[in-house]
């Protein structure tokens, strides 16, 4: 890939788009940051959510114990925090925990598509399930890869000891909560070993770089070569 020619494409796009401000300011004048106010607030929320949507990659990774449903890991990817979807994606994993987390028997694998992407989930021996949420478009065989670098991680640790024992005021702390056993810098580095470079986009920039390389070729092209 010639990456001087993206960067110079993608230079080029945004200049278009400090044309569109530069526009909107003359046009509309001290009332612009109104307007574009008025037009978050209108559309803004739903925009976002449609994008989130439409992100690539592995999104987000929960593990909790099937007994009694117990979350012990909650977490959204580099690049995807802050998702407006995050909640939906915890209450998906919850969802599997209470209807189908004992009949997962260990290490084997499963999917569930739904509205916001594929969850793929597998369990343990030890009665616990891990779960991740990602796109269509990522390959389910590197979603696996991932849930079984996280088994082995799980594995070293008393996971039963350490929720029978932990004090029950300590689970309503988000930071205790949402990753009770300090993965969090495995699961990223595990993630950064799988993810591609397109991931977190909301669009394949690849695609477009492309579609605009073969746009301009056909531009300097000559007329004689066009017909």
């Amino acid at each position: 890939m010639d990456y001087k020619r993206f960067s110079r494409v993608r230079g080029e796009s945004r200049a278009a788009f400090d044309a569109i401000e530069d526009w909107m300011s003359e046009v509309f004048g001290d009332n612009r940051e109104v307007l574009l106010a008025e037009l978050k607030g209108e559309d803004g929320a739903d925009l976002d959510l449609a994008v989130a949507k439409r992100r690539r990659g592995m999104r987000y990774f929960a593990a909790g114990r099937v007994k009694d449903r117990r979350m012990f890991c909650s977490l959204l990817f580099p690049m995807f925090q802050g998702d407006p979807h995050e909640r939906s994606y915890r209450e998906a994993v919850e969802d599997i925990l209470k209807v189908a987390g004992s009949s997962v028997q260990p290490r084997t694998r499963h999917k569930l598509s739904f509205d916001l992407g594929v969850l793929y989930f597998t369990a343990d021996a030890r009665d616990n399930m891990y779960g991740i949420v990602a796109s269509e478009c990522f390959p389910m065989a590197e979603t696996f890869k991932f849930l079984e670098e996280m088994l082995d991680v799980y594995e070293g640790i008393d996971i039963p000891g350490a929720l029978d024992k932990t004090d029950v005021s300590l689970w309503s702390e988000p930071h205790f909560r949402d990753d009770a056993f300090g993965v969090r810098e495995l699961a990223e580095a595990a993630w950064r070993k799988l993810s591609r470079p397109e991931d977190g986009f909301s669009y394949d920039p690849f695609a477009e770089y492309m579609a605009a390389e073969v746009a301009s070729a056909a531009a300097l092209s000559p007329p004689s070569a066009r017909r």
